[in-house]
């Protein structure tokens, strides 16, 4: 009885702990989405009404309205973040798989230092580097090449923010695969490229979706890059078009902005329940690197 007692103990203060940190994560969004379904009217009421007793989804409605300004504008924001963030992730992983293989598999002198310098990019606060590439862009490239409120100037930022972590993440995936095992496959007639190929990828391919998808999360999380580098829907993203819903002339409405925010982080949240498998296995894999 004193052990069962105990046990019961142990388990009642640990599942206490488990809601309140559920309760402490998935509160925001909780009321974020109560928000989005209340109107104006009840969101102003007082005392507050926890629960809107007639929900409406007119908010949602709207943003899928071209021809309301706020459709427009998310319809806008919503293709140029996902056209961007997917770009970002293909880049990332095709180049950056590459790097990553080189760097866990050849010896070179300079190795070391050209990792931390690639890591660096992600140590770095971001706002330390908006000057500089504003200067960069609008001073010298713009001029030559249409660069400033454009995707492709976008890419090739969240590129260079993002890469760096996609190569550490992925050397650490093919470090933990046998070299004998490709070097076995090379004395039976394989190519080093086809070793990597035939050899390395499917055995990190776990990794490889992990990394693809914090890469895509990355990119399409990013505010402060297109805060700065977009002025027009031509270059609009999800958290761009949060902010000018919230902020601007546009449409001023908490509701609104709830609305936009729900549906700004359903994308991310069903990829990761479609990779949830391959997420956890990649997770596990690189957690047992060591």
């Amino acid at each position: 009885m004193r052990f069962s007692s105990r046990k019961l103990l142990r388990y009642t203060v640990l599942y206490a702990l488990v809601l309140l940190i559920l309760g402490w994560t998935l509160g925001p969004f909780l009321w974020l989405f109560i928000t989005s379904i209340s109107t104006q009217a009840k969101l102003n009421a007082i005392p507050i009404q926890w629960l809107p007793a007639q929900p409406t989804f007119e908010h949602y409605a709207a943003m899928f309205d071209p021809a309301s300004q706020t459709g427009s504008l998310f319809l806008a924001a919503f293709r140029n973040s996902l056209a961007i963030a997917s770009t970002t992730t293909i880049i990332c992983l095709v180049f950056g798989v590459i790097a990553a293989y080189a760097l866990a598999r050849f010896r070179f002198p300079g190795r070391n230092v050209l990792i931390m310098a690639m890591l660096s990019t992600r140590l770095l606060p971001t706002i330390a580097l908006v000057v500089p590439f504003y200067v960069l862009i609008v001073g010298y490239v713009d001029p030559v090449f249409s660069m400033f409120d454009t995707r492709h100037n976008l890419i090739i930022l969240y590129v260079s923010f993002t890469i760096g972590l996609v190569i550490w993440v992925m050397r650490g995936f093919f470090q933990s695969v046998p070299l004998e095992l490709e070097e076995q496959a090379m004395v039976d007639g394989c190519t080093r490229l086809q070793a990597m190929t035939q050899i390395a990828l499917p055995l990190v391919w776990p990794g490889i979706v992990t990394t693809g998808l914090l890469a895509f999360l990355l990119a399409w999380d990013e505010f402060l890059l297109a805060l700065i580098f977009s002025r027009t829907p031509a270059a609009f993203t999800m958290p761009y078009f949060v902010f000018v819903v919230g902020s601007s002339q546009y449409y001023q409405s908490p509701a609104a902005v709830a609305a936009g925010g729900i549906l700004a982080a359903l994308p991310p949240v069903i990829l990761a329940l479609l990779f949830q498998n391959r997420l956890v296995g990649g997770l596990t894999a690189g957690a047992v690197k060591g």
